[in-house]
């Protein structure tokens, strides 16, 4: 008999040992980075912004449904990081994947609203078992908060095939690209940048070009050396 309740009593500890462990790895739950280029991880600059967010953000991601081998793998990926990215501050981050076939709730699919916009698919032709069938795919994730929207550009080529140096630069640059939309959104007052003249620096039409590509971001002031003694 003892043996027996020395047996039951065994097994008992186990399963509350296993029921205790369990809950403390729920609570304390964290992940650790082993990969070389540190794929799983953020930036203590993307960390801190993402922390501090002070609205609400919703991030869909069009990369949902069948693929090629390629973009199936950006997709996961894709997944991944934003799994980081909403660990980093659960409360404020939600995010879905949505295929462009989906309704969008206007009376147009998803893949007709993003053309509307002004957000192009690339164009893929497919072998099937009935043979080649083109298919349209939206590599964009839509960032929404602070009343706002920004698209991010998961893969920023237009080429139908994806080489392994493309895929690996489309995800070594995936933090950046959320990372600036997270802080257009969290930043609605543009920040101004001084442009220096004095010094024979081109000024007028030479330098259009430049204020067109810095206008979305930043307010482009000039500053004249030779007016003013230093930089303040």
């Amino acid at each position: 008999m003892k043996g027996k309740k020395k047996n039951v009593f065994w097994w008992i500890g186990l399963l509350a040992g296993l029921i205790l462990i369990n809950i403390i790895a729920a609570t304390l739950h964290s992940r650790f980075d082993l990969t070389e280029e540190k794929r799983y991880s953020l930036t203590p600059t993307t960390k801190e912004m993402v922390r501090n967010l002070s609205s609400d953000v919703v991030i869909d991601v069009f990369l949902k449904g069948d693929f090629p081998s390629g973009f199936r793998k950006l997709s996961n990926t894709t997944q991944e990081f934003l799994t980081v990215l909403k660990e980093t501050n659960p409360g404020r981050i939600r995010y879905r994947f949505i295929s462009p076939d989906e309704p969008a709730g206007n009376g147009k699919s998803w893949g007709d609203s993003l053309r509307s916009a002004g957000v192009e698919p690339i164009n893929l032709t497919v072998q099937q078992t009935a043979g080649q069938e083109n298919k349209y795919i939206f590599p964009y994730a839509l960032v929404h908060g602070n009343g706002q929207t920004d698209v991010v550009n998961l893969f920023p080529s237009s080429k139908r095939n994806i080489s392994v140096a493309e895929l690996n630069s489309a995800e070594a640059m995936m933090e950046y690209g959320f990372a600036k939309s997270l802080d257009k959104l969290n930043n609605q007052k543009p920040r101004v940048i001084a442009y220096a003249t004095g010094n024979g620096e081109p000024v007028g039409g030479e330098i259009y070009d430049l204020q067109q590509i810095v206008a979305s971001q930043y307010a482009m002031r000039p500053f004249d050396l030779t007016v003013f003694p230093y930089i303040p």
